[in-house]
């Protein structure tokens, strides 16, 4: 995506969120008409384990602390694809089936996808969600999705924004507050960041901002190597 339009991304998604009155909160109780007892929720994700970037990520959470839901134990990620209930029988629309892992398992293996890099900027927000702007300045996130959603639908109402969620809102807080405490953040340039894997992560749906579990990786290798 050329720089231009990635800005005017990231613009549109802030804009966004000044026009909510206040943050959307999580609350610490069990979702079960959602995960209907189902016990593994799966994504395509890319662990972050460039110094830099975990220090910013260490330093923004702990600058947004107030707002905050804690415990907050999830892994610092970039969402490639949200995939659904990894299950052997699958019953309902979200359910990701074994098959469907498999064809993208078979997919991501059939053509070289070689290290690229991406860009983690500023601080930024969705309703429920402050985060840090994730920029595919050589579009290596862009091909994977092509890949993984070329054999799946993916259960999406809105266009994709790659971002690093920072944590979860712990209640309605109004957004103008939100805003001033993000802007006073203080952020140097753009962090490149090489992405060399990719991982098929789970999470227990019962556990609040839980800890995701490596199911699968994918490593991605130069050409000749």
């Amino acid at each position: 995506m050329p720089t231009a339009a990635r800005d005017i991304q990231t613009r549109s998604v802030w804009n966004e969120f000044l026009s909510y009155k206040t943050t959307l909160a999580t609350k610490n109780r069990d979702y079960s008409q959602w995960h209907k007892g189902r016990e593994k929720f799966a994504v395509w994700t890319v662990g972050i384990g460039n110094e830099q970037v975990r220090s910013r990520f260490d330093a923004a959470k702990a600058w947004m602390e107030p707002f905050l839901f804690s415990p907050y134990y999830r892994q610092p990620h970039v969402t490639l694809l949200v995939c659904g209930f990894l299950t052997h029988k699958p019953r309902f629309s979200d359910d990701y089936s074994s098959q469907s892992l498999h064809r993208h398992l078979q997919d991501l293996w059939q053509p070289r996808i070689e290290p690229f890099e991406i860009c983690i900027g500023g601080m930024n927000s969705f309703a429920a969600a402050p985060f840090l702007e994730v920029f595919d300045t050589q579009g290596g996130l862009a091909k994977i999705r092509r890949i993984l959603t070329n054999s799946f639908c993916e259960d999406r109402t809105r266009a994709y924004v790659p971002h690093l969620t920072i944590g979860l809102y712990a209640g309605a807080f109004n957004t103008r507050d939100v805003a001033e405490k993000m802007a006073a953040f203080q952020t140097k340039d753009r962090i490149s960041c090489l992405v060399d894997k990719i991982t098929l992560s789970t999470y227990w749906p019962l556990e609040i901002a839980g800890p995701l579990s490596a199911q699968q990786e994918i490593q991605l290798k130069t050409a000749g190597k």
